[in-house]
């Protein structure tokens, strides 16, 4: 039976069996398990199981004036950059998340695929007109990966705080997630997701009328 190891499809030892009995079929089936294993390597996949996440991302910066543990951004766009001086794999993706909240309870998600470089507006204030404080994080992840561990600008203990300079006012509405992740924007985190395929959601079932 055909085996897989270090996430790459192996023939085992059919192929050295296929090899005794016919040369050129062994040779086709072992050109066939190289193209596989190559096919999912420039996919950013593995051909067996999944394929190891990217290391943790070493850092974020982004434009503005720290003072304390505040960040203010000189307009209302959100402008970052992340340092990742790791060993990655060609088809790595970048995820960023933002919340109002430091734990991250329900992030909005922002992919910027495989830029390392990201733009985003947000509004100074809420519907009130009262300042709003945003928390950022982010994480690297392959097509084929679970997502690495979110690197959180400041850290996890104390994020540091970033608000906007402007006067727009808007609430932000509740995440709905991303990728196979809860469509409830409860699982922040996740990235693309961890699971092929998200069963259809249902709906809520309606109290029955007498």
């Amino acid at each position: 039976m055909a085996q897989g190891l270090n996430q790459n499809f192996q023939g085992g030892r059919e192929i050295n069996y296929l090899t005794q009995k016919d040369t050129y079929l062994g040779s086709f089936c072992s050109r066939v398990a190289d193209a596989i294993n190559n096919l999912a390597g420039n996919a950013g996949v593995a051909a067996v199981g999944k394929t190891t996440p990217p290391p943790k991302i070493d850092s974020i910066t982004v434009q503005g004036t720290q003072v304390g543990d505040t960040i203010t951004a000189p307009s209302e766009i959100l402008h970052w950059t992340l340092t990742h001086n790791q060993a990655v794999n060609k088809g790595v993706k970048y995820i960023s998340e933002i919340d109002t909240n430091p734990s991250f309870p329900q992030p909005h998600q922002h992919f910027h695929d495989a830029s390392r470089t990201g733009f985003l507006t947000l509004p100074t204030l809420d519907n009130e007109g009262n300042q709003q404080t945003y928390y950022l994080r982010s994480q690297a992840q392959y097509p084929g990966s679970d997502a690495c561990a979110p690197t959180v600008l400041g850290n996890l203990g104390a994020p540091t705080k970033i608000q906007m300079t402007g006067t727009s006012k808007t609430t932000l509405l509740p995440s709905t997630g991303s990728g196979t992740a809860s469509p409830q924007g409860q699982q922040g985190g996740l990235g693309l997701g961890t699971v092929l395929r998200r069963p259809t959601t249902q709906p809520k079932r309606l109290a029955k009328r007498f």
